[in-house]
């Protein structure tokens, strides 16, 4: 089953404060991928709590070169490297040539068997990659479907080539088993306004992870200007990916707590699921 689990190693803004580290979120995955979302101000050591090495990190995808997403990078990085470890760093193409100064190898998109991840352009006040991770789950066959069909022909619909049997032509989508998705996705947004535009052509996700710097105290258009997004932006941006499950992170420390957040959360009607992280929680989402 895949099957994923986040563990949200810092939520807030950019200001840090006592319960709320700066932006940071361990994923992995069924494949055995390890990845760190952002590298806030003290990353290795939140890793280090989760019983996560820095050296086991498969990679690393920066959203942004505002401190508050990379102060955490030199030392996880350092770390990671004396115990053998060798993360690829994914980050925005016009801090390459910087981060490429700490001696590792620095990207815009990677991709391994059944995985891969990408930048999608968001809408922040400096040039920023949300992080569209992507797995290849396979697909199952409905039994009645490919009942009658020649081995070869199952075969050639396992690789996504289209068959002709009997003078029909038939194809993967043709037999899968309801409405099963083949690939299953993960938005992660960093820091953003709303990109209505960028949704569009990035289409549905399973599950968004969404900064929500403000509640509803402020007003949308001061967010926006900000580079910053409301927990409602949030809430429609999960709607027009069609997520089933969106993630609140990113924020801001003029927030005592979470609790207006987690209030304006449980108001919403799903899809999709609301859920507000605190600091160290750990969530698993089956696909």
């Amino acid at each position: 089953m895949p099957l994923l689990k986040l563990v949200f190693l810092g939520t807030g803004g950019a200001v840090p404060r006592p319960g709320s580290a700066l932006p940071a979120i361990y994923l992995e995955d069924w494949l055995g991928n390890r990845v760190l979302l952002d590298a806030g101000e003290g990353a290795q050591y939140r890793l280090l709590e989760a019983g996560v090495s820095p050296a086991s990190l498969t990679l690393i995808a920066v959203t942004h070169m505002h401190e508050d997403h990379v102060l955490g990078l030199p030392g996880t990085l350092a770390t990671a490297s004396l115990f053998g470890g060798r993360p690829v760093v994914l980050a925005p193409r016009s801090a390459h040539d910087v981060l490429r100064g700490l001696g590792v190898e620095v990207m815009e998109r990677y991709e391994s068997r059944r995985f891969r991840v990408s930048c999608v352009r968001t809408c922040h006040t400096i040039d920023a990659c949300g992080w569209l991770l992507e797995w290849d789950a396979g697909i199952k066959f409905s039994r009645d479907k490919i009942a009658e069909l020649p081995r070869w022909a199952v075969a050639a619909l396992a690789r996504g080539e289209a068959v002709e049997v009997g003078g029909r032509v038939i194809r993967q989508d043709d037999v899968v088993e309801g409405r099963q998705r083949r690939f299953k996705r993960l938005l992660y947004t960093g820091d953003t306004a709303p990109c209505p535009e960028v949704w569009s052509a990035v289409g549905e996700v399973d599950v968004l992870i969404h900064e929500a710097a403000f509640a509803d105290d402020v007003s949308p258009r001061k967010a926006h200007r900000e580079g910053h997004s409301t927990i409602v932006d949030a809430v429609e941006a999960a709607r027009a990916l069609r997520a089933r499950v969106l993630v609140v992170t990113h924020v801001s420390a003029r927030y005592p707590d979470k609790s207006r957040h987690k209030a304006l959360a449980r108001v919403v009607r799903p899809p999709p699921y609301v859920y507000v992280p605190d600091d160290m929680d750990a969530l698993l989402i089956s696909l």
